[in-house]
């Protein structure tokens, strides 16, 4: 072959024979393609009768007024697809990143309570439920869900940010907002830790022996204790504003909502009280729950749920207080209890996990995986914990069959603690669990989620090659 055919011959060909444009590696440029086909008179009509034959099938439904069906089409994509379907026009991605991400992000928000305070918290409700013409960049929409997504992935199969906090005693109880987290430790003191840069604030003596349960609001936090005590403190100068010496053994649960408090206690008494102002509380009214111990308790504007060291499970009504239920299947005593709704979860001595309709008194799942006693539990949204004496903190996800039966769509298992996990805290963004090994644990998946988005914004884009379709 002559030399001078070798020197110009195209070292690389894309596409087919029709591609307009070559690369020449020697003179290092992209050249005419000369040799590309020439099509025919018919080929050019065919080919025009062919592209005048697309539509835009968006285009053609917003212009009907069919916003619903177009919804619904993108609807079958999955959020990958979706985001690859906002480069094909202005009008695709006007549509797909404002009307239908937005309707996505509020359904999601709408169905889980978990993702509803993760809402409040990062301040979101002031993009949504609202018309996208009030909103100046509909992009966060794609930001929210391109987060909610993340978040849920790393619930599901990813290790989360652990936080590790060394307090001076037994972990007894804990609570938490978005901001500190509040300790009660067996030497009787409690300490408050900043969650950000988990620094320890204060630490105060509040009772005489170990603070066995912990609540708070926004003005004060409450504290029950094994000297029999039930305490009410402020949060802005840790003052005692009240002592109730109202039980006759040790103070074992309590559960601030709204308003209204509920003590249990050794005694087999449920005790109710009420706010009537910031600082002031009332005793509302006793119930005798039961003439053994009284493990734990919990209640909402309907009910009460009540847990006992004889394995029982029982259901109050509110404000009457009369039991409806009691709900028998633990082999152990009850260590815990949790209610959302018409739902309450229970753990157990018998090293397994129940969940309640507390409405019908049935139980509607258990959960076995633990393989020592479980002493623990918490219960948000569609998601269950709970801990164990071997230091294992368990998570189900779980979801509601179409025939209404509870199913395990994911279980998990953490080694935490070198001793028995004693209290647990469950929200939309982590698990924060105490133990008798002296420390407390923030399993934090909302912080591991944002790393990951920080990391992915922070990496400089890589420009590709339209032609090459490699970087360049």
């Amino acid at each position: 072959m002559p030399l001078a055919h070798k020197k110009y011959r195209p070292q690389v060909l894309l596409g087919t024979d029709s591609a307009v444009m070559q690369w020449n590696p020697a003179l290092q440029i992209f050249r005419v393609n000369r040799y590309q086909k020439q099509f025919s008179l018919d080929e050019k009509i065919e080919k025009y009768r062919y592209e005048a034959s697309k539509l835009d099938f968006l285009e053609e439904l917003l212009m009907r007024n069919m916003d619903h069906c177009a919804e619904y089409i993108v609807s079958m994509l999955d959020f990958e697809d979706q985001l690859n379907c906002l480069v094909v026009c202005q009008l695709w991605n006007e549509f797909i990143g404002g009307h239908v991400f937005k309707r996505k992000v509020e359904a999601l928000i709408d169905n889980d309570e978990g993702l509803q305070e993760l809402a409040e918290q990062e301040q979101w409700n002031t993009g949504l439920y609202i018309p996208t013409t009030e909103v100046l960049d509909t992009s966060v929409y794609k930001k929210m869900l391109a987060k909610i997504f993340l978040l849920k992935d790393m619930w599901r199969c990813r290790e989360p940010k652990a936080k590790r906090l060394f307090c001076d005693s037994f972990v007894l109880s804990i609570k938490t907002d978005d901001e500190r987290i509040y300790c009660g430790l067996n030497n009787g003191c409690v300490q408050v830790w900043d969650l950000a840069y988990l620094g320890k604030l204060r630490e105060q003596e509040c009772h005489d022996k170990g603070v066995k349960c912990i609540d708070m609001n926004t003005k004060v936090f409450l504290t029950g204790s094994y000297d029999t005590t039930f305490k009410v403190w402020r949060k802005d100068d840790w003052s005692c504003v009240k002592t109730f010496p109202c039980h006759t053994d040790s103070v074992w649960d309590l559960r601030l909502h709204e308003n209204s408090v509920a003590t249990a206690g050794l005694d087999g008494t449920v005790i109710m009280y009420d706010f009537v102002s910031d600082y002031e509380i009332n005793v509302r009214c006793y119930i005798q729950a039961h003439g053994d111990l009284v493990s734990a308790v919990d209640f909402g504007p309907d009910y009460l749920i009540t847990g006992y060291e004889d394995a029982n499970v029982g259901v109050w009504t509110l404000p009457a207080g009369q039991m409806i239920h009691s709900m028998e299947g633990h082999n152990g005593g009850v260590t815990g209890v949790q209610l959302q709704m018409n739902l309450a979860a229970t753990s157990s001595y018998d090293a397994t996990v129940r969940l309640w309709d507390v409405e019908l008194g049935t139980c509607l799942k258990e959960f076995k995986e633990p393989i020592s006693f479980c002493r623990c539990v918490a219960f948000h949204g569609m998601r269950l914990v709970c801990g164990d004496f071997g230091g294992n903190v368990h998570f189900w996800d779980i979801s509601f069959s179409t025939t209404g039966k509870v199913q395990v769509d994911n279980h998990r298992t953490w080694e935490c603690h070198q001793g028995h996990v004693v209290c647990i805290q469950l929200n939309a963004c982590r698990i924060i669990s105490g133990s008798r090994d002296r420390y407390v644990i923030v399993n934090d998946f909302w912080a591991k989620a944002m790393d990951q988005m920080n990391r992915r914004e922070s990496k400089p884009a890589v420009k590709m090659s339209r032609f090459l379709r490699r970087p360049l």
